[in-house]
């Protein structure tokens, strides 16, 4: 069996529920993904928990856990209330910050390209640190199929991802990762986490 840290490729489903995910190879599943219902903060006061409250829309929480349902790592974002895309946060399953995912600006050459459509959406994968240890850069707006890659700190190639419907739901996405080698953490955690973060950064 093929352990989700040993995978050199896998691909992104979503079958059933939304935001429910299956990470899996040649059939084989690497991982689940689940959203973990989070409650509104409450401010009563109360010494217990209101058993009216609600779940915090605002927020959503993905685990991603083993086939035997351990978890591997959290992805967490908030939605902005100020316009703009707020990070993904990976965190750990002891609650230690791993990194986000995050849009990456493009200045004014993004915004000459966003208007020739030949804008390429950029996440930047950033450690616990704030230091990008991933770069990607999706395929222009005028061909969203086209694979999409990786770079590393220094610019070269270390992987390449692709997007295209889902087979399960014409709305939804199937997201294939493949990467040429082994990466060091915390650029391999970042990494599988990263078209998670796509998915709950970008709006559908």
């Amino acid at each position: 069996m093929t352990h989700l840290y040993e995978a050199l490729s896998w691909t992104i489903d979503e079958p059933e529920r939304p935001l429910e995910f299956v990470i899996h190879n040649d059939g084989e599943v690497l991982a689940n993904v689940t959203r973990v219902a989070v409650r509104r903060p409450d401010d009563t006061g109360l010494p217990y928990a209101d058993p009216h409250a609600q779940n915090d829309l605002s927020r959503t929480l993905l685990c991603v856990m083993d086939p035997h349902a351990t978890p591997y790592f959290y992805v967490e974002h908030f939605s902005s209330m100020s316009g703009g895309y707020s990070p993904a946060v990976v965190v750990a399953p002891d609650g230690g910050r791993i990194g986000v995912v995050a849009v990456k600006s493009g200045g004014l050459k993004g915004a000459f390209e966003l208007l020739t459509h030949r804008h390429r959406p950029k996440f930047s994968l950033r450690d616990a640190e704030g230091r990008e240890v991933v770069l990607m850069v999706g395929p222009p707006m005028d061909n969203p199929f086209a694979e999409g890659e990786l770079r590393g700190p220094k610019g070269s190639e270390i992987g390449r991802f692709a997007t295209r419907r889902s087979p399960h739901n014409e709305r939804r996405r199937q997201h294939t990762m493949r990467v040429h080698q082994a990466l060091p953490e915390p650029a391999r955690t970042l990494v599988l986490a990263s078209l998670l973060g796509m998915e709950i950064v970008i709006p559908r």
